[in-house]
């Protein structure tokens, strides 16, 4: 099992759900990671994790999903 990074933070779940699908839709395995207090929603972030060693390929990704945003 590979390393696991950090590409991306997001207070809004329903975003992040998109860009992971964008990601999977490229081939490129990852995992949301929801760091959000239920019981008040305005704290924390919903996390995008990819194996490190699709790091730079999810980042340009992820420019690209923000800039047709």
């Amino acid at each position: 099992m590979g390393n696991w990074v950090t590409v991306f933070k997001e207070k809004d779940r329903m975003r992040a759900e998109l860009l992971r699908n964008e990601l999977e839709n490229n081939n490129i395995e990852s995992v949301i990671m929801d760091k959000v207090d239920h019981n008040y929603p305005i704290l924390g972030v919903v996390e995008i994790k990819v194996l490190e060693s699709q790091k730079s390929l999810a980042e340009q990704i992820i420019n690209d999903f923000r800039i047709d945003d």
